[in-house]
C-alpha cells in the first residue's frame, strides 16, 4: 500500500507569510484566509484590514497569469474605478500590485490594494495574494498604512 502525506516533497508546505503591523493593529484569524491584520474600529463601523489568501496551482503558473485572475476579478466588481496597476519589486519578489474601488452592498465603497506573486515548489506554484481594503472615508489615513503592510510582506 502506498501513502501520500502533506507535507512532502510530492505535496510541499505552503510559503510562509509574514505581515508587519503598524501601531494601532492587530492580527486577527478570519475564515477563508491565512494571515489578517485589522485596525478594529469596532462593530459600527468598517475596519481597515489586510488578509493573505494562498492558492496551489499547477507547476509554472507565472505571474502574468496570477496578475490576469486579479485583472478578471476586479473587471467583475459593481462599479469599479481602477486607480493603478503595476510589477513593483519588493524585497527579494515580484509583485503585481492593483489598487481600485468598488461598490459594495455592505458598506459602500470600498478601496483595495490587491498583491499577488507567485512560489514555485516543484510539482506545484503557490500563489500568495495580500488585498488590504478601506473606505474612502478614512483612506486618507488607512491607505499609507496599507500599502506600507502590502509592500513590506516577507515569502519564503
Amino acid at each position: 500500500m502506498s501513502q501520500a502525506s502533506f507535507p512532502s516533497d510530492d505535496f510541499p508546505a505552503f510559503p510562509a507569510v509574514t505581515l508587519d503591523a503598524p501601531d494601532g493593529w492587530e492580527p486577527r484569524a478570519f475564515a477563508g484566509t491565512v494571515l489578517a491584520l485589522i485596525d478594529d474600529r469596532g462593530p459600527e463601523a468598517f475596519s481597515p484590514n489586510v488578509v493573505v489568501g494562498l492558492t496551489r496551482t499547477a507547476a509554472g503558473h507565472t505571474l502574468d497569469e496570477a496578475a490576469a485572475a486579479v485583472d478578471e476579478y476586479v473587471s467583475q466588481l459593481p462599479e469599479v474605478a481602477p486607480v493603478d496597476s503595476a510589477r513593483v519589486e519588493f524585497g527579494d519578489r515580484t509583485w503585481a500590485v492593483s489598487e481600485f474601488a468598488y461598490a459594495t452592498a455592505a458598506v459602500g465603497t470600498v478601496v483595495q490594494v490587491v498583491a499577488v506573486t507567485v512560489v514555485d515548489h516543484g510539482p506545484v506554484t503557490d500563489v500568495v495574494r495580500v488585498t488590504g481594503t478601506a473606505t474612502p472615508a478614512d483612506y486618507e489615513a488607512s491607505l499609507p498604512a496599507i500599502r506600507q503592510i502590502v509592500a513590506d510582506a516577507r515569502v519564503g
